[in-house]
């Protein structure tokens, strides 16, 4: 018997997997923007990568301070 996590996941993997085969044909289709007159618009893209980088580094950090390390030095964790 499937427990409700279990189908909680499933159901979430079949949508996603679902959403990718609906979403690959109109990939396909869309013009390309990049051409002389947009030239600009991929610059930001390594802005919000860094960025996003930046903050997962930040907060495995953050974690680690506050939750790993008081615990695995035997005192509560920060709220």
């Amino acid at each position: 018997m499937h427990s409700a996590r279990t189908r909680l996941a499933s159901l979430a993997l079949l949508s996603s997997l679902a959403l990718l085969a609906l979403a690959s044909p109109a990939a396909a289709a869309t013009p390309v923007l990049a051409d002389q007159k947009f030239k600009w618009f991929y610059w930001i893209g390594f802005l919000l990568v860094a960025g996003l980088v930046l903050w997962l580094i930040a907060a495995a950090v953050g974690y680690y301070v506050r939750v790993l390390r008081p615990k695995w030095r035997g005192r509560q964790p920060q709220s």
